[in-house]
């Protein structure tokens, strides 16, 4: 009976201990899981800090910075495997309308760019895009649309005050 006394108390030592470790061993893994995942989340969070655009033109990947006159606008282009999806045509068309403005404006320094009615039917393009797809970002369609009318509005005055 002495014997069995401590042999009770050292098994029932040993099963605390053998308890108290899995209890370590799993601490240590939430631990190291937690870290690891707080760890990759900071550097995903630091990644698309890097990857905005200093301009504020967003991390759109089909938006991409344009110069004129020393001044950036966005200009966001689709592929055409992403405008299968509703809304799609629409996207290509207003897509390829403020191409031709582009277009328009480097060609001519002097010569005018759209008028009232086709602003007008980019601003009702832009509004269909939203309302059939509504996840799809068209700030930077408006953007765009917005630098071309301001390059209109000014190549009118200048051609105003330009003596004839």
């Amino acid at each position: 009976m002495k014997q069995l006394l401590p042999l009770l108390l050292l098994l029932g030592m040993a099963g605390s201990a053998q308890a108290q470790l899995v209890n370590l061993i799993a601490t240590g893994v939430r631990v190291g899981t937690s870290a690891a995942v707080a760890s990759r989340s900071s550097a995903g969070a630091r990644n698309y800090v890097e990857k905005a655009d200093p301009r504020g033109f967003g991390t759109d990947v089909n938006i991409t910075p344009a110069i004129y006159r020393g001044l950036a606008y966005p200009q966001k282009r689709t592929p055409p495997g992403k405008l299968k999806t509703p809304g799609g045509e629409q996207i290509a068309a207003q897509e390829a309308e403020l191409q031709k403005y582009q277009a328009d404006m480097l060609a001519d320094s002097t010569a005018a760019i759209g008028t009232t009615e086709t602003w007008a039917r980019l601003k009702a393009a832009q509004e269909t895009i939203a309302r059939e797809r509504p996840t799809w970002n068209v700030q930077a369609y408006r953007d765009e649309a917005a630098f071309y009318q301001a390059e209109a509005a000014r190549r009118q005055r200048v051609a105003a005050t330009a003596p004839h």
